[in-house]
Formats: structure tokens, C-alpha cells, sequence
């Protein structure tokens, strides 16, 4: 009896750490630290922006290494570690790491976060928006485009992801300066409009970008796993993953703006 306690008890000790190792291989699968290297970049830029447009050029290096602290990449690995091992399944895991290993799956990974630093660049961004705006709407790429949007409704969500990290940014500066968290929501809620018009401009811009270099097959395959239980999964546990880790940083971004504005020490 005591024996096969024993065995019981091993079993529920090594399904969990069968579960973690298939994890951290999605997480690498889906090249994660490079991706939020990517983010941290994208971040200390924000910052830059942020200092210009809110405390003209004030804060100085006690600010940039506040933002910096804030995008702490281990805390970011592992706010999304924790959301996917929440909301994927173990056969979900499994049928994910398949994916995002394969040849496809890593291609498609690679461009992403190509066409995310090049990004960066400004000139490239605008290019890509004015190929956009001025492309053919009825070629094939963004025909397969628009339904990978529309599978994954990254535009919504997007969207909302946006307003809600905006929201959390001014709500940390009314922790300090004070102002009505209300007054705020329904202020940003006015601005939807406009913001989804630059959300779709964006996505179309940034996936025309990343998978032109890809055949219509290679396209299709990608939107076919987006409408699996497990694409849907990863989608799900991705866009909840940088909801609440954004949340946190633009809150935590909004107070150090709201104390070099006040003259508190960061």
C-alpha cells in the first residue's frame, strides 16, 4: 500500500515538472526572450517619447533607469509564463510546441521579430504604412492577411489593450497629481475610434511587412493553426499575458512621470 502511494505521489509530483519543461521549450520555441528584448527596446524609446512630451526633456538618468527597472525581463518572462501555464492544457502545450518548432513555425517567428525591430526605424514604419495604404486590396497577401486578423480579432483586442495600458499610464499619474479615474476612462473611450483607425493601420502595415516573403501555403497553414483549440489558446494566453504585464508598466511608467512632475524623489 505504502508502495504504491509512493508511486501515486511521484506521479503528481512529475506531471507538474513534465509540465514546466514543455513550457520553458514553447517559451523558447516562440523565441520569448527575444521578443521581450525586442519590447525593452520599444520601452526605453516610449520612455524617450514620454520625457519629451510630459516633462520636456526633465528626469534626466534617474528616469531612464527608472524605465529600465520597469521592464525587468525576468519579471516579463515570467508574467508570461505564468498566463500560458494558466490557460494552456498539456496536450495544448504539446500541439503548440509541434507548431512553433517546425520549419514553418520558426520562420514565421523570425520574421515577426524582424519586421518588429525594423520597426524601430521610423522611415521603415512609414514606408510600410504608405505600402498599405496605397496597396492592392485585392491581392492575394492581403486577402490571407485580413483573415489572420480577423481569426485572432487582433484588432479588438489590440484595441483594447491599448486604451487599457493608456488608462493605467494617466491613472498613475493621478496617483500623485490627483484627477478623476472616471473622467479618464470615458476621455480615452471617445479616442476609440481614432485608435482602432491606427491599430488596423498598423497591423496591416507590420504583417504585410513580416510575411510578404511567405507563400500563400505557408500563409494558409498559419491562419489553419489560428483556428485550432490550441491556436486559439496561445492567442488567448498571449494577448492576457501583455494585458496585464503592460498594465503594470504603463501604471509604474505613469508614477515616475508623476513624481519627477512633482519633484519627489524616483
Amino acid at each position: 500500500m505504502r508502495q504504491v502511494a509512493a508511486v501515486a505521489a511521484f506521479a503528481l509530483w512529475a506531471f507538474p515538472l513534465q509540465a514546466e519543461e514543455q513550457l520553458d521549450r514553447l517559451m523558447q520555441a516562440m523565441q520569448m526572450d527575444q521578443v521581450i528584448e525586442i519590447l525593452r527596446d520599444e520601452g526605453n524609446a516610449a520612455g524617450q517619447e514620454i520625457k519629451t512630451s510630459f516633462l520636456n526633456n526633465a528626469g534626466g538618468p534617474v528616469f531612464d533607469a527608472q524605465v529600465d527597472r520597469i521592464y525587468d525581463p525576468i519579471w516579463m518572462h515570467n508574467e508570461i509564463s505564468t498566463v500560458f501555464r494558466q490557460e494552456l492544457t498539456e496536450s495544448q502545450l504539446e500541439r503548440a510546441i509541434v507548431f512553433f518548432e517546425s520549419d514553418l513555425g520558426q520562420t514565421i517567428v523570425t520574421l515577426e521579430n524582424s519586421a518588429r525591430v525594423a520597426f524601430a526605424d521610423e522611415a521603415i514604419e512609414e514606408l510600410a504604412k504608405d505600402s498599405y495604404r496605397t496597396g492592392d486590396r485585392d491581392s492575394e497577401i492581403f486577402r490571407l492577411v485580413t483573415e489572420f486578423i480577423q481569426v485572432n480579432d487582433l484588432i479588438d483586442q489590440n484595441v483594447q489593450n491599448a486604451i487599457s495600458a493608456d488608462y493605467n499610464f494617466f491613472r498613475g499619474m493621478n496617483a500623485l497629481l490627483g484627477g478623476d479615474d472616471a473622467d479618464l476612462l470615458a476621455e480615452l473611450l471617445s479616442q476609440q475610434d481614432s485608435i482602432t483607425q491606427e491599430t488596423e493601420t498598423w497591423l496591416y502595415s507590420f504583417l504585410l511587412l513580416a510575411y510578404q516573403p511567405l507563400s500563400d501555403a505557408q500563409i494558409r497553414e498559419n491562419i489553419a493553426f489560428s483556428r485550432t483549440d490550441t491556436g486559439k489558446a496561445v492567442n488567448s494566453a498571449l494577448f492576457e499575458s501583455f494585458d496585464r504585464m503592460y498594465d503594470k508598466i504603463y501604471f509604474e511608467m505613469g508614477q515616475a512621470v508623476s513624481q519627477v512632475l512633482s519633484g519627489s524623489d524616483l
